[in-house]
């Protein structure tokens, strides 16, 4: 089966982030896309399956807890 590539509106409709959203974070490089066109001012297209896959990846390292913080509950000494 081909990878599905859309335009912003079709990629804002798949994800449910706003349209604005999705053209701030492609000129950021936040998130994953190409250019057809002008490379700065062409139409930015979208992979549906790579874009799902990079938004499911930030939301799984948004809920992972480094092992190396565990100060809640810790007293310590603060103005050394």
């Amino acid at each position: 089966m081909a990878a599905k590539r859309v335009g912003i509106k079709a990629a804002a409709e798949a994800t449910g982030l706003s349209e604005w959203e999705l053209r701030q974070g492609a000129r950021s490089g936040r998130y994953p896309h190409f250019r057809v066109g002008d490379p700065e001012h062409g139409r930015i297209i979208f992979d549906i399956d790579l874009l799902e896959e990079h938004l499911r990846n930030v939301a799984l390292n948004n809920i992972k807890q480094p092992d190396n913080i565990k100060t809640y509950g810790v007293i310590r000494r603060v103005g050394d």
